[in-house]
């Protein structure tokens, strides 16, 4: 028995929801499928309206939005079944095999994360590039890289696990916005011990966001990290070691400096050669510092 769950936010999820019932038919399975709006434009809501007509489904449309967190819990709680497959709106089923592969599963303990993937061809839009080459350096690693940092790789937009270990460990409410939600949700299952283990059924990232938009989340994720260090949810990453190492070297003024004067600049230089990413991780630490100094209770770093 699955129950699938999927938060929806301006994407068409008519295709996703067919070949989703579709597999679920062939593997012979009591399933559900609950698709929860989260305040989308209302064409897209009467595109998605198409999906109430198929067996199994439950589509409804939130009268407010609650946010990348909120949405997830409430999705386990309305959740029929005792395994819950929770999936982003914006993903592609390329696998037919991709529902088997979760149902050998069922039987089993922990998280399953299926992993992502994107097109091996670039986009055709340059205003897309930047989020197509971020996604195949940072997202769509392999399952040894994944298994060797099981929590660190955690990704909400392909996984299973069971009904009551997701109340009992729920994504972390406060986080409304875009950003670590599901680096939070890792790392807690790994503290109270629960096996995060990846596996080879990858959903294909079709979403690409333009370069601004993907720049605004990325910037505004800043903000989720700063209050998750600061509220002890998740532990060191890379760039937060990155932005302590500066600041004991007495070097973070100096970049701090640099990217208030030249950040359009820089910002430039990325959407131009979007490979240097590093670039991108500039601007992020500039504004996780700017994040924790608007902190009333800043953590000493």
């Amino acid at each position: 028995m699955l129950s699938i769950l999927i938060p929806v936010f301006n994407v068409d999820i008519t295709d996703l929801v067919k070949d989703l019932s579709s597999q679920c038919h062939k593997a012979r399975i009591d399933f559900e499928i609950i698709c929860l709006d989260d305040q989308s434009k209302r064409s897209i809501q009467l595109k998605n309206r198409e999906v109430e007509g198929l067996f199994g489904v439950n589509y409804v449309e939130l009268s407010e939005n609650v946010g990348r967190a909120r949405i997830r819990n409430r999705l386990a709680r309305l959740a029929r079944y005792e395994w819950l497959l929770f999936l982003d709106c914006d993903c592609k089923i390329t696998g037919k095999k991709y529902i088997k592969n979760y149902v050998q599963h069922l039987s089993g303990e922990g998280a399953y994360v299926g992993g992502t993937i994107y097109s091996k061809t670039k986009p055709k839009s340059k205003s897309k590039m930047l989020h197509w080459v971020y996604g195949q350096k940072r997202e769509a690693r392999t399952i040894e890289a994944r298994n060797k940092r099981p929590a660190q790789f955690f990704h909400s937009n392909n996984f299973l696990i069971s009904r009551n270990m997701i109340l009992e460990y729920p994504f972390s409410d406060e986080l409304k916005e875009y950003g670590f939600e599901d680096l939070a949700l890792g790392q807690k299952l790994a503290k109270h011990q629960v096996m995060i283990q990846h596996i080879d059924n990858p959903v294909l990232h079709s979403g690409l966001k333009k370069n601004q938009q993907f720049m605004h989340d990325q910037i505004q994720a800043m903000n989720n990290l700063a209050y998750l260090i600061r509220t002890n949810q998740i532990e060191t990453i890379r760039l937060v070691k990155v932005y302590k190492k500066l600041k004991r070297m007495g070097l973070f003024g100096v970049l701090r400096l640099f990217v208030s004067r030249y950040e359009q600049l820089l910002t430039n230089a990325l959407f131009n050669r979007p490979n240097r990413l590093y670039l991108l991780d500039i601007i992020k630490l500039y504004y996780f510092d700017k994040a924790l100094n608007k902190a009333k209770n800043n953590v000493i770093l």
